[in-house]
């Protein structure tokens, strides 16, 4: 039986490892470079099966330039069993041999990465396969982050205290 209201996926990062890996099975296992032209241009109102799940994912990522679908393509791509999956790092190294005119800093391959993820996490979450999270109000935040200053005062007060008593304890 369905249940309406789960959602197909529990986080962005495990729907893109999907895309990827069927995306390689349905190129036999020979993937190029992720392009703007293979991403669909419709999302499926329901989807029933993988391939419906395939093609909401790749319209999640439309509107992303070329270096962002091929940074989520590297982290996320098909990695096989055994094998680990790519850091940031690797990817900053394989971006120099893809694209040699930019010289990838690791600081702009996770600037992409966040910017990437954020436009498929937005796009999942309109189409409901991940949960939503409900955005805090600006009031819950600054309540949040007061109580926070005001904690770390006060153990920081505590703090000086035992200094002070170790100190007395020495002498």
């Amino acid at each position: 039986m369905f249940d309406e209201d789960k959602t197909r996926f529990r986080r962005a990062e495990e729907a893109l490892r999907f895309y990827f890996r069927l995306r390689e099975l349905l190129h036999s296992g020979r993937t190029s470079r992720l392009v703007a032209e293979e991403l669909p241009a419709d999302a499926c109102t329901m989807a029933a099966n993988a391939i419906d799940d395939y093609q909401c994912i790749g319209w999640c990522m439309q509107g992303l330039d070329e270096i962002a679908l091929w940074l989520l393509s590297e982290l996320y791509g098909p990695s096989g069993f055994g094998v680990r999956r790519r850091t940031f790092s690797q990817a900053c190294k394989a971006g120099k041999l893809e694209f040699p005119e930019r010289n990838f800093r690791l600081r702009e391959i996770g600037m992409i990465h966040g910017h990437a993820l954020g436009v498929v996490k937005r796009g999942l979450g309109r189409l409901g396969m991940i949960p939503v999270r409900h955005l805090q109000s600006v009031h819950d935040r600054r309540r949040r982050i007061r109580t926070a200053g005001k904690r770390g005062h006060y153990q920081g007060r505590r703090g000086g205290q035992a200094g002070i008593i170790r100190a007395r304890r020495v002498r």
